[in-house]
Protein backbone atom coordinates (compact mmCIF):
# COMPACT_ATOMS: atom_id res chain seq x y z
CA UNK A 1 0.00 0.00 0.00
CA UNK A 2 1.51 3.45 -0.93
CA UNK A 3 1.90 6.16 1.64
CA UNK A 4 -0.80 7.92 -0.28
CA UNK A 5 -2.92 5.33 0.92
CA UNK A 6 -2.29 6.17 4.44
CA UNK A 7 -2.11 9.88 3.98
CA UNK A 8 -6.02 9.42 2.80
CA UNK A 9 -6.63 7.17 5.90
CA UNK A 10 -4.62 10.20 8.02
CA UNK A 11 -6.92 12.57 6.41
CA UNK A 12 -10.47 10.81 7.25
CA UNK A 13 -9.29 11.28 10.25
CA UNK A 14 -9.45 14.68 10.38
CA UNK A 15 -5.31 14.80 10.20
CA UNK A 16 -3.49 16.49 7.46
CA UNK A 17 -0.38 15.30 9.22
CA UNK A 18 2.73 12.83 6.57
CA UNK A 19 2.24 9.48 8.53
CA UNK A 20 6.00 9.69 9.23
CA UNK A 21 4.61 13.11 11.51
CA UNK A 22 2.07 10.70 13.30
CA UNK A 23 4.91 7.67 13.86
CA UNK A 24 7.66 10.15 15.14
CA UNK A 25 5.02 12.12 17.45
CA UNK A 26 3.37 8.61 18.89
CA UNK A 27 3.68 7.36 21.81
CA UNK A 28 3.46 3.97 20.64
CA UNK A 29 6.56 2.91 18.90
CA UNK A 30 5.75 0.98 15.31
CA UNK A 31 6.78 -2.51 16.56
CA UNK A 32 4.60 -2.42 19.29
CA UNK A 33 1.82 -1.52 17.01
CA UNK A 34 2.78 -4.06 14.61
CA UNK A 35 3.49 -7.11 17.31
CA UNK A 36 0.26 -5.98 18.76
CA UNK A 37 -2.01 -6.11 15.44
CA UNK A 38 0.43 -9.06 14.04
CA UNK A 39 -2.10 -11.49 15.75
CA UNK A 40 -5.87 -11.72 14.43
CA UNK A 41 -7.56 -13.07 17.84
CA UNK A 42 -6.13 -9.29 19.38
CA UNK A 43 -7.01 -7.49 16.51
CA UNK A 44 -10.53 -9.26 16.71
CA UNK A 45 -10.53 -8.05 20.31
CA UNK A 46 -9.64 -4.25 19.51
CA UNK A 47 -12.41 -4.25 16.80
CA UNK A 48 -15.05 -5.60 19.42
CA UNK A 49 -13.40 -3.11 22.33
CA UNK A 50 -13.45 0.00 19.75
CA UNK A 51 -16.92 -0.11 19.00
CA UNK A 52 -18.63 -1.30 22.10
CA UNK A 53 -16.22 0.62 24.29
CA UNK A 54 -15.95 -2.22 27.09
CA UNK A 55 -16.76 -5.63 27.63
CA UNK A 56 -15.80 -8.80 29.70
CA UNK A 57 -14.21 -11.66 28.59
CA UNK A 58 -16.97 -13.73 27.63
CA UNK A 59 -18.27 -11.37 25.53
CA UNK A 60 -14.69 -11.34 23.46
CA UNK A 61 -14.42 -15.24 23.98
CA UNK A 62 -17.90 -15.18 21.78
CA UNK A 63 -16.73 -12.28 19.31
CA UNK A 64 -13.42 -13.78 18.33
CA UNK A 65 -15.59 -17.41 17.75
CA UNK A 66 -17.76 -15.51 15.70
CA UNK A 67 -15.45 -13.68 13.85
CA UNK A 68 -13.50 -17.49 13.37
CA UNK A 69 -16.72 -18.27 11.44
CA UNK A 70 -17.18 -21.41 14.55
CA UNK A 71 -21.14 -20.64 14.75
CA UNK A 72 -22.20 -23.38 12.78
CA UNK A 73 -20.98 -25.82 15.25
CA UNK A 74 -20.92 -24.61 18.93
CA UNK A 75 -17.60 -25.46 20.43
CA UNK A 76 -16.86 -28.26 23.02
CA UNK A 77 -16.53 -26.47 26.33
CA UNK A 78 -12.62 -27.65 26.06
CA UNK A 79 -12.38 -25.71 23.27
CA UNK A 80 -14.52 -22.42 24.52
CA UNK A 81 -11.98 -22.70 27.64
CA UNK A 82 -8.44 -22.89 25.79
CA UNK A 83 -9.69 -19.74 23.88
CA UNK A 84 -10.81 -18.06 27.13
CA UNK A 85 -7.60 -19.17 29.22
CA UNK A 86 -5.86 -17.80 25.88
CA UNK A 87 -7.15 -14.15 26.06
CA UNK A 88 -7.00 -14.20 29.54
CA UNK A 89 -3.26 -15.29 29.67
CA UNK A 90 -1.64 -14.21 26.33
CA UNK A 91 -3.71 -11.42 24.47
CA UNK A 92 -5.59 -9.25 26.91
CA UNK A 93 -1.95 -8.86 28.98
CA UNK A 94 -0.20 -8.41 25.96
CA UNK A 95 -2.75 -5.72 24.66
CA UNK A 96 -3.01 -3.83 28.65
CA UNK A 97 1.19 -3.59 28.33
CA UNK A 98 0.95 -2.08 25.16
CA UNK A 99 -1.51 0.68 26.57
CA UNK A 100 -4.28 -0.02 24.38
CA UNK A 101 -6.64 -1.51 26.45
CA UNK A 102 -7.20 -1.50 30.43
CA UNK A 103 -7.46 -5.32 31.81
CA UNK A 104 -9.28 -5.84 35.56
CA UNK A 105 -8.32 -9.72 35.59
CA UNK A 106 -10.34 -9.64 38.33
CA UNK A 107 -13.67 -8.93 37.37
CA UNK A 108 -12.64 -9.98 33.55
CA UNK A 109 -13.43 -6.28 32.84
CA UNK A 110 -11.85 -4.94 29.71
CA UNK A 111 -11.98 -1.43 28.36
CA UNK A 112 -10.29 -0.28 25.32
CA UNK A 113 -8.16 2.79 25.63
CA UNK A 114 -6.13 3.64 23.24
CA UNK A 115 -4.42 6.81 23.29
CA UNK A 116 -1.70 6.79 20.27
CA UNK A 117 -2.99 8.48 17.23
CA UNK A 118 -1.13 5.84 15.10
CA UNK A 119 -2.15 2.93 17.09
CA UNK A 120 -6.00 3.94 16.20
CA UNK A 121 -4.70 4.74 12.10
CA UNK A 122 -3.24 1.40 11.64
CA UNK A 123 -5.91 -0.26 13.95
CA UNK A 124 -8.41 1.26 11.09
CA UNK A 125 -6.41 0.63 8.19
CA UNK A 126 -6.04 -3.15 9.62
CA UNK A 127 -9.66 -3.39 9.62
CA UNK A 128 -10.14 -1.68 6.03
CA UNK A 129 -8.50 -4.48 5.26
CA UNK A 130 -9.98 -7.15 6.63
CA UNK A 131 -13.54 -6.26 6.28
CA UNK A 132 -12.97 -6.00 2.27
Amino acid sequence: MSNDAFELLIREHGSVKPLDDVLVDGDVSLEVILDVLANRRRRYVLYYLREHGTAVVESLVEHVRTREGETAIAPSPSEQRRLRVELLHTHLPKLASADVVRFERAGEFVEYDAQSEAFELFLELAANVEES
